[in-house]
C-alpha cells in the first residue's frame, strides 16, 4: 500500500501540468522570456530586448482550455467583442510553448520551445542574469 501511494505521489509531483495558472509564472526560450499570469484571463509576457538592453512586458490575454493555454494578442489591442485567433499556446502537460505567425492570411508555426514553473522573483532575477551575461560577453568583444 505503501509502495502504491509513493508511486501516485511521484507521478503526480513529477508531472509539470498547471492546475491553477494564476498567480503562477513561467520562464521559457533558455531564459529569454517569461509569462506572469496576473488574473484569470490577463497574462504579463517579459521578454528581453536586445537591441536596448532591456526588459519589456505587454500584458496579453488568454484563455484557459483543458490541455493548453491560448496566449491571444495583447489587452490594449483586445475587442472583448471580437474574438482573436491565438498567438501562440502553451501545452499544459509539458510546458511547450508554440507561437503562430500571421502568413499570406494563414496561421503557420512560427517556433516552439520549451519552458519550466517558477517564481515571478525567479523569473526576474533569470531574465536579469541573461541580459547581463549577453552585455558582458558583448563588452569583451569591443
Amino acid at each position: 500500500m505503501i509502495k502504491i501511494f509513493s508511486f501516485l505521489l511521484f507521478v503526480i509531483i513529477s508531472n509539470n501540468v498547471i492546475a491553477m495558472v494564476k498567480d503562477n509564472a513561467l520562464i521559457c526560450d533558455k531564459d529569454r522570456r517569461g509569462y506572469k499570469f496576473i488574473t484569470r484571463n490577463e497574462v504579463e509576457i517579459f521578454s528581453i530586448n536586445f537591441n536596448e538592453l532591456n526588459i519589456i512586458s505587454i500584458k496579453h490575454s488568454y484563455e484557459l482550455a483543458e490541455n493548453v493555454i491560448f496566449i491571444r494578442r495583447p489587452v490594449k489591442e483586445f475587442n472583448k467583442e471580437n474574438i482573436t485567433k491565438p498567438m501562440g499556446w502553451i501545452f499544459r502537460r509539458n510546458l511547450d510553448y508554440v507561437s503562430l505567425d500571421f502568413i499570406n492570411g494563414d496561421w503557420r508555426r512560427k517556433f516552439l520551445w520549451s519552458c519550466e514553473i517558477t517564481s515571478f522573483k525567479g523569473l526576474e532575477a533569470r531574465l536579469k542574469d541573461k541580459l547581463d551575461k549577453f552585455i558582458n560577453a558583448s563588452e569583451k568583444k569591443h
